[in-house]
């Protein structure tokens, strides 16, 4: 695939993740004003659909607003599309149309700030989240037929990627943006790892375990996998988890006990990697309608963080095989954020899958599995990953993806970390949260945890062009990032843009 690496003579994509919200409280032409001035941004990610706080809405309650825009906490935030839906694109799907997010009624995303973009010489993007763990999404009329099932045979509460009317809805999402809107490409976002991959690394219920619905079943069956053997082999996992979970130890140890239950059930490995190549399909499906709708369009996506923690969903996450699927990969690399979200990743599956291993000892061995140079285990909280990391993975991606796929990393900017009474609550409210895992409670944290600073943002910017990025994604959202922050983005865009001119 040919990736859009460049983004007019000479210049570096410089993308950044912005929602409608802050088109609507400050305007669009003050919004384009200060991305532009501050981060010489010359691609938006407009985020629709979305219904998850990580891309929609302002900033996370309880964490701090930024020095723009309305200064109070959105409480009322629901999501949904923030562009208007055509249904002539939503036959074949007893799916309906996407909803229209209630907080805007009258302003439709794509149509008021891609023109205003385009007038710029910006391009845009619909950002597409697939939001798969918020109620919002399964209160849309038919999502409860479309779910996945769980080992114990029960509907869960994510839809499944093989049931055709939920691949058909997105589809039929992707057809309409493509010809209603004159975007210039999608990213499409789904942050999921698997089922394997969540029994190993944190404690879990049946509910998180899938899927074992008929649609994966039967495509199981094609492919010479019992669904049976491996429903069986992921009950035996979830004892194991579930052991572990409630303080008890296992008398050969917790690895070898895993490995014991995946020589048993080789069908274990097989499910995992049917569900990976499962959502790998609607990968493939996604660029497919998108670019018989609109062949200039580029698409890519967006790759969740856990492919810096987890050797496991970094073998999931093949970019030499995602890259056949692409233009371009927008790389999760936060490496402020990785900090805290690292530490919490290594000290859970040091209570499961490595739980006879010190989880001090446990991050030697990951950081060497993983190529990462970072701090000891107990500073990483305070400190973060360094911008060097950045580097690297960028690196490893343009290594790992065919030639002419576009890598783009993602630079966090004020990405919120940490627990908080309130975010916890909106979560609550609005049915947030993985399946499988317990209900979030507030922790306070006991150490200052690492936060975005204008030399920090600007050594990441840096990291990731000298390890050879097509470009780079400012991330998460425009409605958490600090100003001055913001502004360490331009100079070191000019740098990069002068010394390729």
């Amino acid at each position: 695939m040919t990736g859009q690496r460049e983004n007019g003579a000479g210049e570096a994509v410089v993308a950044i993740q912005v929602g409608a919200v802050s088109f609507t409280d400050e305007g669009v032409d003050a919004v384009l004003d200060v991305v532009q001035e501050a981060a010489r941004v010359n691609t938006l990610f407009l985020a629709t659909p979305t219904w998850v706080r990580g891309t929609g809405g302002r900033a996370v309650p309880g964490h701090p607003l930024p020095d723009h825009g309305v200064q109070e906490y959105d409480l009322d935030f629901h999501g949904g599309d923030y562009a208007r839906a055509h249904a002539e694109y939503y036959g074949g799907t007893i799916l309906p149309p996407v909803p229209r997010a209630p907080e805007f009624p009258g302003f439709d995303l794509l149509a008021e700030v891609v023109p205003a973009a385009h007038d710029r010489g910006m391009r845009a993007y619909a950002w597409m989240e697939e939001s798969s763990y918020v109620q919002a999404v399964r209160d849309i009329p038919n999502m409860p037929k479309t779910l996945e099932v769980d080992v114990w045979g029960r509907p869960s509460s994510r839809p499944c990627f093989n049931n055709p009317d939920y691949r058909g809805w997105h589809l039929s999402m992707v057809e309409d943006y493509a010809k209603s809107y004159p975007i210039d490409g999608l990213a499409w976002c789904s942050e999921r790892p698997g089922p394997l991959n969540a029994t190993l690394q944190s404690r879990i219920s049946a509910a998180g375990i899938t899927c074992f619905c008929d649609h994966c079943r039967s495509k199981a069956r094609e492919r010479g996998i019992d669904p049976e053997r491996a429903r069986q082999g992921f009950e035996q996992l979830l004892a194991w988890n579930e052991k572990l979970a409630a303080g008890g130890r296992h008398s050969d140890g917790a690895f070898t006990t895993f490995w014991r239950i995946l020589l048993r059930y080789p069908e274990v490995l097989a499910w995992q990697n049917l569900w990976t190549e499962s959502q790998r399909d609607l990968y493939r499906d996604i660029y497919g309608v998108a670019k018989a709708s609109n062949r200039d369009l580029q698409v890519g996506w967006h790759v969740f963080h856990d492919i810096s923690f987890s050797p496991f969903y970094r073998a999931d996450q093949d970019f030499a095989e995602l890259g056949k699927l692409c233009d371009f990969i927008k790389l999760v690399s936060y490496n402020t954020a990785a900090g805290p979200r690292f530490h919490s990743w290594t000290t859970n599956i040091a209570a499961t899958l490595f739980a006879d291993v010190r989880a001090e000892d446990l991050y030697g061995v990951l950081l060497q599995l993983l190529g990462l140079d970072e701090v000891p285990l107990d500073r990483l909280r305070q400190t973060g990953f360094s911008a060097d990391s950045v580097r690297r993975e960028t690196e490893r991606a343009i290594r790992s993806a065919p030639a002419g796929t576009a890598i783009y990393p993602g630079i966090d900017i004020d990405i919120p970390v940490g627990s908080t009474e309130a975010a916890v609550a909106d979560r609550r409210q609005r049915h947030e949260g993985t399946p499988g895992l317990p209900p979030e409670r507030f922790v306070p944290t006991e150490v200052d945890l690492a936060r975005s600073t204008p030399e920090g943002v600007a050594a990441a910017v840096s990291a990731a062009f000298d390890g050879g990025a097509h470009g780079v994604v400012l991330s998460r959202k425009y409605s958490e990032m600090q100003l001055s922050n913001l502004r360490a983005v331009g100079p070191v865009v000019d740098r990069i843009h002068a010394r390729r001119a």
